[in-house]
């Protein structure tokens, strides 16, 4: 696993096509995390505070951006519902780093999608690069990843990772740029050789779509944030576009 907030500096094929994938509510999900998480921030507060916090958790993941609209996902609904309940940077903190421990054992739901977990391990096989990009810290990311049998299904997780301009790094990294090379440095179809999917289209899909690559967008709460070649609520629902993807990589690697 590379540093936090960095890529690990083996070589890479440059010719492979790279599928980069976020972690949280995309290559695993489940809400039974966010309810721990906004306990554990709640509980810190007055019985009142802390229903107005727990009940908008509720409401954001029935009905979603038009509860909390500055909320992109769950995880982003409890640190700013906390806030408003007055709860500092190190009381969240502290709250999800206690989610994190917890959700390294069975007490937590999770799944990881069977679609997506079979799809992965078939990509590998066919020569697809994929690399696991999420802004958590390294601290508790490894027993996590363990437990939920994704280490497999990867050929590098990168930590800390500082989406999204860490994204734009890593993908520069991926195409054997300076990872401060301008988007106009990419020569013509060369990003359509990577492809991002993840559940936040700023932090996962932009910096892809920016300098050409394909971009699949989980949107599960309808945000609409932005444009994706594929847009769909559930993860389930993009995985043609990724064998379409993997697909015409093949193809042009034959030709």
């Amino acid at each position: 696993m590379a540093e936090p907030g960095t890529a690990s500096t083996h070589l890479t094929d440059r010719r492979k096509p790279v599928l980069v994938t976020d972690f949280d509510g995309t290559l695993y999900r489940g809400d039974a995390p966010l309810h721990y998480y906004a306990e554990r921030a709640a509980h810190r507060l007055p019985a009142a505070d802390r229903a107005a916090l727990l009940d908008g958790l509720a409401g954001y993941l029935d009905r979603g951006a038009s509860v909390l609209p500055e909320a992109v996902d769950g995880w982003e609904a409890v640190a700013v519902l906390g806030r408003r309940q007055g709860l500092g940077r190190d009381v969240l903190n502290a709250a999800f780093a206690e989610t994190r421990a917890r959700m390294a054992g069975p007490a937590l739901e999770l799944e990881v999608p069977t679609g997506y977990a079979e799809l992965l391990l078939e990509l590998r096989g066919r020569g697809v690069r994929v690399v696991l990009a999420t802004n958590s810290p390294a601290e508790g990311l490894d027993p996590l990843l363990r437990r939920l049998d994704v280490l497999p299904l990867v050929d590098e997780v990168v930590s800390g990772t500082g989406k999204p301009a860490g994204l734009h790094r890593l993908l520069r990294r991926e195409l054997g740029l300076a990872e401060d090379a301008e988007a106009s440095e990419v020569r013509a179809g060369d990003a359509a050789r990577l492809l991002v999917i993840g559940d936040h289209w700023h932090n996962d899909i932009a910096p892809g779509l920016e300098i050409g690559a394909v971009g699949a967008y989980i949107d599960r709460f309808g945000r609409a944030d932005g444009p994706a070649h594929r847009t769909a609520p559930v993860i389930e629902d993009l995985l043609d576009t990724v064998r379409t993807w993997a697909d015409a990589r093949s193809l042009a690697e034959r030709n």
